[in-house]
């Protein structure tokens, strides 16, 4: 093999391939306080629901319901389901005890009044939960465009140095305009009213309306809506 032959064979370099870095026992307790930060960031931004009016009938003032029955209206037997059985989860979930009506009446049209009392009755309900979607309102709100004054530091390194070219080159230079165009933000709130009867006096016992503001989901609007109503109930001693 001649020289100029030898000169094609060339040895590239060996490159290491990148590799993930492990953990070592002193990073271990930051990874935890991150992970923990994440968690509580999390459950911050969660979907709030307050109980905007409510109102509790006086003559039913030592009223506490044993076991209610929950009718969703809803415009599909889907939503009724969905929406009865996070109730029940909720009200459940406060130490009360509640069951979905879809499960006892599975039809997807009106329910008469003796469908509901013959269900009511055969299953040792005291009390009736009915809900509804009031309204979804959505208001649009415009922030106006804005200017104002970023002061920066600026070094020029042709003759005029850090303060630039006499008294004015330091302060023109240093201003610069910074400009925020106007947007609209749209801000979407979910009311719902909840009423509760008592099956023995057919009257009205307690009822609220509820408002969900920005949920990020219909899901999301039915987890919080229902809980907030669960815990107004128990703080009224409507459940045990």
């Amino acid at each position: 093999m001649s020289n100029a032959q030898r000169r094609l064979y060339v040895v590239a370099p060996t490159q290491r391939l990148p590799y993930a870095r492990r953990v070592t026992s002193a990073q271990l307790p930051k990874l935890f306080l991150f992970a923990v930060a994440l968690c509580l960031l999390a459950a911050c931004s969660k979907t709030t629901t307050n109980i905007s009016q409510s109102y509790r009938n006086p003559g039913y003032e030592q009223t506490v319901f044993k076991k209610l029955f929950v009718i969703g209206v809803a415009q599909n037997q889907e939503s009724r389901q969905a929406f009865e059985d996070a109730f029940a989860k909720a009200i459940n979930g406060q130490g009360g005890s509640a069951e979905a009506s879809w499960g006892h009446l599975p039809k997807s049209e009106q329910l008469t009044e003796d469908e509901i009392r013959s269900a009511v009755q055969a299953g040792g309900y005291d009390g009736v939960l009915i809900t509804r979607l009031l309204a979804v309102d959505k208001e649009q709100q415009y922030t106006p465009a804005s200017a104002y004054n970023n002061p920066q530091t600026r070094y020029y390194a042709g003759g005029g140095g850090l303060y630039g070219y006499g008294f004015y080159g330091f302060y023109g230079t240093t201003y610069a305009k910074v400009h925020e165009p106007g947007y609209f933000e749209t801000s979407t709130t979910i009311r719902v009213e909840t009423n509760l009867y008592s099956l023995a006096t057919d009257g009205l016992v307690w009822t609220g309306q509820s408002a969900t503001v920005d949920p990020t989901s219909i899901a999301d609007a039915r987890e919080s809506m229902t809980e907030a109503v669960a815990q107004k109930l128990k703080q009224e001693k409507l459940i045990p």
